[in-house]
């Protein structure tokens, strides 16, 4: 699964869960480039990153409850 998730700037390797929302792999990039410019929910030293999760990883549990969609050129976060 394909996930956004808050990373410390540098060592996006490093990642927190938590904040791990789903989305799909045409819209992952443009996504990705609207939460940075707008710095949505960022602390200091802090920017999203993509990150590819499996099954056996926390954040692929808080995906499937949270998501970013893209419609008609908005950006929206989602909590099923």
């Amino acid at each position: 699964m394909l996930v956004i998730a808050k990373s410390i700037k540098g060592k996006e390797f490093l990642y927190n869960a938590a904040s791990a929302r789903k989305v799909s792999k045409r819209s992952a990039n443009t996504i990705l480039s609207v939460l940075n410019e707008m710095k949505w929910r960022l602390s200091e030293n802090e920017v999203w990153h993509i990150h590819e999760v499996d099954e056996y990883d926390n954040a692929y549990y808080y995906a499937q409850r949270q998501a970013f969609t893209i419609r008609n050129g908005i950006v929206s976060a989602k909590c099923y």
